[in-house]
């Protein structure tokens, strides 16, 4: 690709189509849909002729029918270009705008060919959107773009034409009217959120914790009596399913009992004097070994028995 460091002149441009010759030298209803028309302010003879390298480049190497005042004025010896733009602006497929200081003086200003080609753009922009084409030689920054771009043209994308091949493939892109990204199709079911209740709680003072551990402590006490190691059934039928049904039990409920105190506890921990904190986290500890146990991680004699002071710290403060 010849990019904008390497765009030079090669004897003039290159006719026309004959297409395009006939519709300048006269013809109003002649189909120019593959036409890309080029509006730009004339400089001095180094940025003009950039500007031929670039319509060079577009039509030789990527095959775009880009046509130039420059172009036009070698088929006419007095070519009326304001007349020559109003045919070609509008009826061009696209139109390229290289925008630069001068420029945006002579649009914002109405001056000259630029004015009159700027009034067409700015009738047409709206309803066409796609067709103009914004273009600068330089690098895009805030500063430039406030000293080239037409205050009544808006926010407008510009398309900085440098050596990078991804910036000339938005050109392309443009031109084309063909989109650089593909996107798939929309899937036909949509991805929900998981649904989840919200209720309202008060918040827990010291009594109603200590009343929430008693009741579930109160739930592990009835269990353990009933099926239990000292239990009255496995006392009595040491070979019975008595075993199995206190495992299930634990697992089921008293493990689950447990975690929900300690739940609790570490929620409303500031509540607690740093005594009471010292002896709720025996029973924590005595609630972790013993679901370890329970899930065999770790040997009967590894938990430490039940923290008989804790018991008696929610009972008498509650």
């Amino acid at each position: 690709m010849d990019l904008l460091g390497n765009l030079t002149v090669r004897n003039g441009i290159q006719k026309t189509s004959a297409n395009t010759e006939a519709y300048i030298c006269g013809g109003d209803n002649l189909d120019l849909t593959d036409v890309v028309a080029v509006s730009y302010a004339h400089e001095d003879i180094s940025f003009n002729e950039k500007v031929i390298g670039f319509v060079n480049c577009l039509r030789e190497k990527h095959g775009y029918n880009v046509i130039i005042d420059e172009l036009l004025r070698q088929q006419e010896t007095a070519i009326d270009f304001n007349e020559m733009m109003a045919k070609l602006i509008p009826n061009a497929n696209k139109v390229i705008v290289i925008l630069t200081p001068k420029y945006k003086k002579r649009a914002d200003d109405f001056t000259g060919g630029v004015g009159y080609e700027y009034r067409i753009i700015l009738n047409e922009i709206s309803s066409k959107p796609k067709k103009f084409i914004f273009v600068s030689f330089d690098a895009i920054d805030d500063d430039l773009i406030h000293r080239i771009e037409p205050a009544a043209l808006g926010n407008r994308e510009i398309i900085y034409l440098s050596e990078d091949d991804e910036k000339w493939d938005e050109l392309f892109s443009k031109l084309a009217d063909r989109s650089i990204y593909q996107f798939s199709d929309v899937a036909t079911v949509k991805s929900e959120p998981k649904s989840k209740i919200i209720e309202f709680t008060k918040t827990k003072d010291k009594a109603d914790l200590f009343h929430f551990a008693q009741i579930k402590l109160a739930e592990n006490r009835q269990l353990l009596e009933q099926f239990g190691p000292d239990s009255v059934v496995a006392i009595t039928n040491p070979m019975s399913s008595a075993v199995n049904t206190w495992k299930t039990v634990k697992l089921n409920t008293i493990i689950p009992n447990n975690l929900e105190i300690v739940h609790e506890f570490e929620k409303c921990i500031s509540l607690l004097s740093a005594n009471e904190v010292e002896i709720y986290k025996k029973f924590k500890i005595h609630a972790d070994a013993f679901e370890l146990c329970t899930k065999g991680e770790i040997g009967r004699e590894g938990v430490p028995r039940f923290p008989s002071d804790f018991e008696k710290m929610i009972s008498e403060g509650d």
